[in-house]
């Protein structure tokens, strides 16, 4: 399981440090997963550069062994990162579903540890055109005021680096809640550059 802090860079930046604490943002997805929906205006190869570092960042439908209208029948978005360091190639895969509220768009990134999924990382994206595509993860800060405000159910246990706090609600009023709050609750977008096929 990754922690939050790599879920930060998740679709964005090369990780620079990997917190021991496994972290999520809600035990519940945005959605009803059998609702979701796959968007794919996100599939294909984005590329991100910073601080000497390439990240690629593969989107793309879920292989299945069914062909199709099965095939294409499932929600789920596979995600596939291969960061380019100095030192080495690192690359980790992770599924989602796609969510949408209005206009606004969300992928409900699943969490795993030992095989088992235990909640979801909220991101929100938007396609700014065909060839920009712009992301964010949910301020953890922003998240604990919320709860703590008594705007979402959810709980916060420890303080600093070893805080967890993730929302317990379920998804219809997760829903409501990104409705008011979402854009207040999640950190300054990075952008990302398709790939041209050549």
């Amino acid at each position: 399981m990754i922690s939050r802090r790599r879920m930060s860079v998740l679709l964005l930046l090369p990780l620079l440090m990997c917190l021991a604490a496994c972290k999520i943002d809600s035990v519940n997805p945005i959605s009803p997963l059998e609702s979701a929906q796959p968007d794919p205006a996100l599939y294909g190869l984005w590329r991100h550069r910073a601080k000497g570092e390439l990240t690629y960042v593969h989107i793309g439908p879920e292989f299945s062994l069914r062909a199709g209208a099965a095939a294409a029948a499932d929600p789920r978005t596979r995600i596939v990162l291969v960061d380019h360091k100095p030192n080495g190639i690192t690359d980790e895969a992770h599924v989602a579903y796609a969510s949408r509220i209005g206009r606004q768009r969300y992928l409900n990134v699943v969490q795993v540890d030992e095989g088992r999924p235990v909640g979801y990382l909220f991101v929100r994206y938007t396609l700014i055109d065909a060839n920009t595509l712009r992301f964010s993860t949910m301020n953890e800060e922003a998240l604990k005021a919320a709860i703590g405000a008594g705007r979402i159910r959810g709980t916060t246990r420890g303080d600093g680096l070893a805080s967890e706090t993730a929302i317990t609600a379920g998804s219809a009023e997760i829903e409501n809640f990104l409705k008011s709050d979402g854009a207040k609750l999640f950190t300054t977008p990075v952008v990302l550059r398709r790939v041209q096929d050549r």
